[in-house]
């Protein structure tokens, strides 16, 4: 059970986003979860919305609601991005990819993944983020013709956060500002039962 937390705790402004990691999820099981080696897709990372989907029932009694209990039963991913390699979106997407060309099939079935990355923050301190169960969906693609005031076209990749199987956990943070935490294992592997520091 967490303790009482002491009173006036202050946080930094957040400044900035970045360093988008993945981990493909081998085995999910009661017995364990086992992920393969986190890669790094490197300076792509524009903006991360999370939305968790909450659940609320409420109970009523002499004309009154009594009690209510709200339930998150999943979260809604989306990452905004420069553009990616074709080699991350299959990856990503569970399609084939050869000789420089993605190519989706009907078949195919999208991995599940850990995604991981930092917000930083103005006194130089950042807030870590990692979801351990995170499947990715197909992204809307839209194009615009180059016109007389050039701007940059960002594609979107969206995304959903479930618990897992293992210990039903879903998300961690960390934070530089608390004394207890060190990111310095953060992205070297999502477990610290797999040799990383910090899950």
């Amino acid at each position: 059970m967490m303790s009482t937390p002491a009173s006036k705790k202050t946080s930094a402004q957040f400044i900035s986003i970045q360093k988008m990691h993945v981990a493909k999820l081998l085995t999910d099981t009661a017995e364990g979860t086992t992920y393969d080696t986190p890669i790094d897709f490197g300076k792509i990372l524009r903006q991360v919305d999370i939305n968790p989907t909450n659940n609320t029932v409420e109970a009523y009694a002499d004309g009154q609601s009594i009690d209510t209990y709200t339930n998150t039963s999943n979260y809604e991913l989306q990452f905004e991005t420069a553009a990616l390699p074709l080699e991350y979106y299959a990856y990503l997407l569970g399609h084939g990819y050869a000789n420089g060309k993605m190519i989706a099939n009907k078949d195919d079935v999208a991995p599940y993944f850990a995604v991981m990355f930092q917000s930083d923050k103005r006194n130089g301190k950042a807030r870590y983020s990692k979801f351990y169960k995170v499947q990715f969906s197909e992204p809307t693609q839209s194009g615009k013709t180059k016109e007389e005031n050039l701007e940059y076209q960002y594609p979107s990749l969206t995304a959903k956060a479930i618990y897992r199987l293992s210990d039903g956990n879903v998300y961690a943070y960390g934070d530089d500002e608390d004394e207890n935490f060190s990111a310095e294992n953060w992205y070297t592997a999502v477990d610290e039962t797999q040799g990383g520091g910090g899950a």
